[in-house]
């Protein structure tokens, strides 16, 4: 059989979604093209023409075993592509920027971007305030000054051309960050991105594209932070580029509301000797898909990947990850942790790839999950395939409930059933949360972990 066009799938609801998408992104293409330099207006065409021929994922697709995007394929013809012009001033995007408590952008004086519905909200924003050299600026702002290191940089990692909703990224791509650190640079303050996702009118579809760029020997932190109001779809995209020995900490913290679908995909390259340490914590969201692709394609590269979430309800969260040990030397390690309660579904799917030409990988990945309840669900399959002999690589899940006999002991020191659930739930998260080093969003985070636990977090709206 020749490969040619895959067959015309069925009639279902996923191929309308798909179609819907597909038109509404030659519209936004041909509507945009006016005010976009050449080499955006080619990403958009490339992202539309694979997603013509990718579609979305479907059930049967082995990558989407976990989460079914049904639901938000019927949902997203009634979306708006995004919301109206920067919404900075609204009270109810105030609101959600306001749920981020410490990490929020009110009163900061360091460098912040803020973007509503996928626009930047330059009111709320602030550029300068960092060493000569860094750029930290917004896209759209960037698309009308010449071309420059953005051009080389946005894209770069060629996802849009196989992953669906990267493809539906650089399809709709509109606005979001880019982070250049020049070689030797250390930047002492993280950076903040903040998104903020506000349905409140009605369902509003965004595609931020973050790019982070971090030159030889360069250090930076970041932190991109989700929030919202409302329903609607976040369908963010990162790329991280880490030149040799560069070192980056990146937190992605995710707290839409309850009737916002997330799916969002980060992909790093790393050179040689470059560190990436990466913490993804969800606590918000209906449907939830952070991926997360590291590929170690210098000597000596490595990546720490931290994951915690926490559902009840209906809520759904999927971590997906995969590691690509491409060279000698490297080394990975995966910690990732689900709390779940009510009827709420979570999934795992690592991966840990190591080539031929990766000996003396050092390779580690651990999945931990604790059920709250009779109803909640888990799918974890953590995988290795290794292609060389020379290797140190594991892996290991585990899935059970709170110990009967800690809890007893808790109570024995006067504590209620529910204070020893909470305590000893609190602790499982804090495995992870302690290892978050920014502080104000180890701090927020904690307060978010308690107050779920109280039963008032994430608040639906």
């Amino acid at each position: 059989m020749s490969a040619s066009a895959p067959a015309a799938a069925p009639a279902t609801a996923l191929s309308e979604g798909t179609a819907s998408a597909l038109e509404r992104a030659r519209a936004f293409g041909a509507r945009e093209a006016a005010t976009s330099p050449l080499f955006v207006q080619n990403l958009r065409r490339a992202g539309a023409e694979a997603f013509a021929k990718l579609g979305l994922p479907r059930p049967s697709d082995e990558e989407w075993r976990y989460t079914s995007v049904a639901a938000l394929a019927r949902q997203l013809p009634a979306m708006a592509d995004t919301g109206p012009a920067p919404a900075g001033k609204t009270s109810s995007a105030r609101s959600a920027l306001a749920s981020l408590g410490p990490i929020g952008v009110a009163g900061r004086s360091q460098p912040q971007l803020v973007f509503v519905n996928g626009r930047l909200d330059a009111e709320l924003s602030r550029f300068d305030g960092l060493p000569a050299g860094v750029r930290f600026d917004a896209l759209s702002r960037l698309f009308a000054a010449p071309p420059d290191l953005l051009e080389k940089r946005l894209g770069l990692l060629r996802g849009h051309l196989t992953h669906p909703f990267v493809a539906m990224n650089a399809a709709f791509l509109l606005d979001g960050a880019f982070v250049h650190v020049p070689d030797g640079v250390v930047l002492a303050e993280p950076l903040l991105v903040v998104h903020v996702a506000d349905g409140s009118a009605g369902p509003v579809a965004s595609h931020p594209r973050v790019v982070l760029s971090l030159g030889e020997n360069a250090q930076a932190r970041v932190v991109e932070a989700y929030c919202g109001i409302g329903s609607g779809f976040v369908n963010p995209v990162t790329e991280i580029v880490l030149g040799a020995h560069a070192h980056l900490d990146h937190t992605t913290l995710q707290e839409e509301s309850l009737e916002t679908d997330h799916v969002g995909t980060t992909e790093a390259h790393l050179g040689p000797g470059a560190q990436l340490f990466s913490h993804v914590l969800s606590v918000g969201g209906r449907l939830v898909r952070n991926e997360l692709t590291v590929r170690l394609h210098g000597d000596g590269a490595g990546a720490t990947l931290d994951g915690l979430f926490l559902a009840r309800g209906e809520q759904h969260v999927d971590n997906h990850t995969l590691v690509d040990h491409a060279r000698p030397h490297c080394g990975s390690q995966q910690y990732y942790k689900g709390i779940l309660d009510g009827s709420a579904r979570g999934a795992f799917d690592g991966k840990v790839i190591v080539r031929p030409a990766g000996a003396f990988t050092d390779a580690h990945q651990k999945n931990r999950n604790l059920l709250l309840s009779d109803t909640a669900r888990i799918d974890a399959k953590p995988q290795l395939e290794i292609y060389n002999n020379d290797v140190k690589c594991t892996h290991g899940s585990a899935t059970g409930r709170l110990d009967a006999d800690a809890v007893f002991y808790l109570r024995s020191r006067a504590l209620s059933e529910s204070q020893a659930r909470s305590v000893l739930t609190l602790a499982f998260a804090s495995e992870i949360v302690d290892r978050v080093p920014v502080e104000p969003v180890k701090a927020h985070l904690t307060h978010r972990v308690l107050g779920w636990l109280a039963g008032s977090v994430p608040e639906p709206r």
